[in-house]
């Protein structure tokens, strides 16, 4: 059987301090920051949130500033 998409995304995995600073970092520039405040708030909860369901949350590939897949487990990066 294959692997689910918790141990699936480590490879992608980056440091952050906090979900505010994996979305400032590793959100392309128009993806994020030129979208609003208030569409920067709405996206950042939804990355807490899956955070939270998930232990991880990830910035698809056309988004993220590193051309590819980001995926986030947290400070300590322990997920669940």
């Amino acid at each position: 059987m294959g692997k689910n998409l918790f141990e699936s995304f480590k490879k992608y995995a980056v440091e952050a301090e906090s979900a505010e600073d994996f979305c400032y970092r590793y959100h392309h520039h128009k993806a994020y920051h030129e979208r609003g405040k208030e569409y920067m708030e709405i996206d950042l909860e939804s990355h807490k949130k899956e955070l939270e369901k998930n232990g991880y949350t990830i910035i698809p590939q056309g988004s993220s500033t590193t051309g590819g897949i980001v995926s986030w487990y947290g400070k300590n990066g322990g997920g669940k």
